[in-house]
């Protein structure tokens, strides 16, 4: 009996360990990363800014639709994430795409807006789209996770992923 149970703690810590992949991204001069669940997506492009300053990265994951940009840099302005997040929106709300179904919220570190766009120039899209930001030690990072054909069902993957982003302490 314990020899079962010694076994089924381990198997449960090596899955707790390995079973929920990390992806991990950092700025060469900084101590800390962006982690963030990447699983099942391919990385289409990452760069790193000539001074080391910025980082950007895109990705998608072709089996459920999904696309997903990362932003790491400079603040703009002092502040938090409620300051990344006024500073980024209130440039994203001046692009034509209509934004349907608004939703902005907070968790203890990440401010979200999240929107709809049923129909665009008479093309039906059902388009889903949601910003993550952060904003840590001078820096600002914005993840955008979007969808066209969205159906409720695929609430579940946007929430999976912007629950698993964190800053970690190197």
């Amino acid at each position: 009996m314990i020899k079962k149970l010694t076994l089924t703690l381990l198997f449960a810590f090596v899955c707790a360990s390995s079973c929920f992949s990390q992806d991990k991204f950092k700025l060469p001069s900084q101590n800390w990363s962006l982690a963030i669940d990447l699983d099942g997506f391919k990385i289409e492009s990452k760069k790193t800014s000539a001074d080391g300053s910025a980082f950007q990265l895109m990705a998608t994951n072709k089996k459920k639709g999904l696309t997903l940009s990362l932003f790491i840099e400079p603040a703009e302005l002092a502040g938090d994430k409620l300051v990344c997040r006024n500073y980024y929106w209130g440039k994203a709300e001046k692009s034509p795409l209509p934004k349907e179904n608004l939703k902005k919220f907070e968790t203890d570190t990440l401010a979200i807006v999240e929107h709809d766009t049923k129909e665009f120039n008479g093309v039906t899209m059902n388009f889903h789209s949601l910003n993550a930001y952060l904003a840590n030690e001078g820096y600002w990072i914005d993840v955008h996770i979007s969808k066209v054909g969205y159906k409720e069902t695929d609430n579940a993957d946007f929430e999976k992923i912007w629950k698993s982003i964190s800053i970690v302490k190197e």
